[in-house]
C-alpha cells in the first residue's frame, strides 16, 4: 500500500496492472474459475480465446482499481471529478432528496469502493454494508479510509438495525448484491441463465420500509477514468405474497447488474463461485 501511494497515480496503476497479471499466471484454481464462469456465461458470444483475454483483463482490472483503492486519501473532491463521469444521478439525486433513504445496489463491478467515495465527496451522506476481508490489517486500513472519505461502514454481520437507522436518517445505503454467501438470506434467481443464490436483504427491506432500490456501478472508462451508471428505481407493485414478491424483486435488480456485467465482462469477479450453491 506504501508504495502505490510513494509512486504517482499512472505509475502506481501500471504497477497494479502488473501484479494483476502476476495474480493471473499464479492463481491456478482462480484462473481456471475465472475461464470457466466466463464461458458457461458468454461462451455463445465469445470463443475461448477471447474468453481468456477477457480472464485476464478481469485480473488486471482487479489491481489496477486496488491502486485508486490503495491511493484513495489523496482523492478530494477536485481530483475525484476529473476521474469520474456520471450517467444517470438524476434518479439517485432525486430519490435522495426526498429523505426517506435509499438503497444503492451494485455488486462487485469496477471499483465500487472509489464509487462510495465519489458520492461521499459530492455531498451524500453514504453508508456502505461490506465484510471483512481476509488479512485483519488491511481490513482495518480499508475501514480508516472508508471513514475518511466520510463513509459510515457498516459490517455485513451487524445488526440490520444499523441499515434501517442509516435509512431513516436520510442516508444512502450502498449493498453488493452480486455473490452466493452463506452469511446472509439468499433466494434462487437466474443470473446469466443459470439459477443462482442471491442476498434478498435489499427486498427484504424494500418491502418493509418502501426504500428505494436503484442499480448503480461505477465502470472503468480508458486507462485512467471512471464512468458511473445509474439506472431508474427497480418498479414493483406488491402482490401481497411475501415469498414471491421476495424473488421477483431480487430477479429484477440481479437482471440489472447482468445487464451491466454482460456489456462489461472485463469488469465483474468471474472467480467467485456464483452457482456453487444449488436449488434443492
Amino acid at each position: 500500500m506504501i508504495l502505490f501511494n510513494l509512486l504517482d497515480r499512472k505509475s502506481s496503476i501500471f504497477l497494479g496492472q502488473l501484479l494483476g497479471r502476476f495474480a493471473y499466471s499464479l492463481l491456478k484454481e482462480d484462473r481456471k474459475t475465472t475461464v470457466k464462469n466466463l464461458s458457461f456465461a458468454l461462451g455463445k458470444e465469445f470463443d475461448q480465446k477471447r474468453i481468456k483475454k477477457i480472464s485476464l483483463e478481469v485480473f488486471e482490472n482487479i489491481g489496477k482499481n486496488a491502486a485508486d483503492v490503495f491511493r484513495l486519501k489523496r482523492y478530494n473532491w477536485e481530483k475525484m471529478k476529473r476521474m469520474v463521469k456520471s450517467k444517470g444521478l438524476e434518479y439517485f439525486d432525486h430519490a435522495y432528496k426526498k429523505g426517506n433513504g435509499l438503497i444503492g445496489l451494485t455488486g462487485h463491478i469496477g471499483n465500487f469502493e472509489l464509487l462510495a467515495a465519489y458520492l461521499s465527496l459530492k455531498g451524500y451522506k453514504i453508508s456502505v454494508v461490506g465484510r471483512e476481508v481476509y488479512d485483519p490489517k488491511l481490513d482495518k486500513l480499508l475501514v480508516e479510509s472508508r471513514e475518511r472519505m466520510g463513509l459510515e461502514y457498516i459490517s455485513s454481520t451487524d445488526d440490520v438495525r444499523r441499515i434501517i437507522s442509516s435509512l431513516h436518517q436520510g442516508k444512502a445505503v450502498g449493498i453488493l448484491a452480486d455473490q452466493d454467501s452463506r452469511r446472509v438470506k439468499g433466494v434462487f434467481v437466474d443470473f446469466f441463465g443459470r439459477k443462482a443464490k442471491t442476498p434478498i436483504g435489499p427486498a427484504l427491506i424494500h418491502l418493509k420500509y418502501g426504500s428505494p432500490l436503484i442499480p448503480i456501478a461505477i465502470l472503468r472508462s480508458g486507462k485512467y477514468n471512471y464512468r458511473i451508471i445509474v439506472k431508474k428505481p427497480i418498479a414493483f407493485e406488491p402482490t401481497g405474497e411475501r415469498e414471491k414478491d421476495l424473488v421477483k424483486i431480487t430477479q429484477l435488480y440481479t437482471r440489472e447488474l447482468e445487464v451491466i456485467i454482460r456489456e462489461n465482462p472485463s469488469q465483474w469477479v468471474w472467480m467467485h463461485k456464483r452457482w456453487k450453491s444449488r436449488p434443492d
